[in-house]
């Protein structure tokens, strides 16, 4: 027989249980919260590391392409009025390996610390000049190899027409800045086209061979190791 006495202990028992179910269940939820926030500041501190790590990558890109640029500019012909060298070469192809956000940053760079005075630019000048437009030519021929990289590997006929683009567009604002700097004429006439277009296509077309080589041995190289 069950006493009044009896049912208030058991009560009391089934009150106490269920106040530590409560405990415990908060605490448990206490510790799920902690779990969780610590994993995901683990995730944020993690990351931030990558990011600072691909922005320092991405900053260490594009300071070699300005200094392959830089280089290449040095091997020269003196040529007047503007110079024949092997900058567009170094253009197609640092922007064919960059992309065409990091390739128009270096080629940006490129521009802007050679105007500034830095002995960066065909045969160590510097500043502005009659060849200034081709240096603009060199930030757009970047962003378009660049873009067409990134879109699809180039290799085949497919690099041929994207580099001889790429070896074209710095003739159109290099005309048209050498005709306003030099007053032999219009970008398209004569003069101007004998200045700064006929001497260069012999040069153009080796540039040419050798990039869409370059391009076409990656792409073989990264199918055997892919394969």
């Amino acid at each position: 027989m069950t006493t009044p006495d009896n049912r208030w202990m058991a009560g009391n028992r089934l009150m106490d249980d269920a106040r530590s179910m409560d405990s415990d269940h908060s605490m448990t939820s206490v510790r799920s919260m902690h779990t969780v926030r610590s994993m995901a500041d683990a995730r944020s501190m993690v990351a931030t590391r990558w990011s600072a790590v691909g922005v320092a990558r991405n900053i260490f890109a594009v300071l070699i392409g300005t200094a392959v640029v830089a280089l290449a500019a040095q091997i020269a012909i003196p040529f007047k009025p503007v110079p024949i060298t092997m900058q567009t070469l170094a253009v197609v192809l640092v922007a064919w390996r960059l992309g065409a956000g990091r390739g128009f940053a270096s080629l940006a760079l490129y521009g802007t610390l050679g105007s500034m005075g830095a002995p960066i630019f065909a045969a160590g000048s510097s500043g502005a000049g009659a060849s200034s437009g081709f240096i603009v030519g060199f930030v757009l021929a970047a962003a378009f190899v660049g873009a067409m990289a990134a879109r699809r590997p180039l290799a085949g006929w497919r690099a041929v027409a994207v580099f001889a683009a790429g070896l074209a567009i710095p003739y159109v604002p290099g005309l048209i800045w050498l005709s306003a700097m030099t007053g032999m004429g219009a970008p398209w006439s004569a003069a101007v086209l004998g200045a700064g277009v006929v001497p260069f296509i012999p040069g153009d077309l080796l540039k040419l061979v050798l990039a869409s080589s370059a391009a076409g041995a990656w792409a073989a190289m990264t199918r055997r190791t892919s394969s």
